[in-house]
């Protein structure tokens, strides 16, 4: 599957992700290398989904997920297109705060 990112000073992701920030340099285990997990965390809330899912792609992630800001049935939220989501090629969910 691969791993996670989450950045609590980067939750809303209604900015670009500075690439220092995103690249997870290894040497702590001895690695030399660097990588970019392929899933991405978002906290929903303070810009449009396709915002969050576009910086994420910018980033280099493979698939975005955006987790619930308040406790409800997201059953009945659908993450639109604002109209700007044209060419996004990434897919991306949103789950529930208590799924996040």
């Amino acid at each position: 599957m691969g791993r996670l990112y989450f950045d609590p000073n980067l939750s809303t992701l209604c900015d670009p992700i500075p690439e220092q920030e995103f690249i997870i340099r290894n040497a702590e285990y001895g690695v030399d290398d660097t990588f970019q997990p392929p899933f991405m965390i978002a906290d929903r809330g303070e810009c449009p989904f396709v915002q969050k899912v576009r910086n994420m792609e910018e980033a280099g992630v493979a698939m975005g997920i955006v987790v619930d800001n308040s406790d409800e049935d997201i059953s009945d939220i659908v993450m639109s297109d604002d109209g700007t989501g044209a060419g996004i090629r990434i897919p991306s969910l949103l789950i529930s705060k208590k799924d996040g």
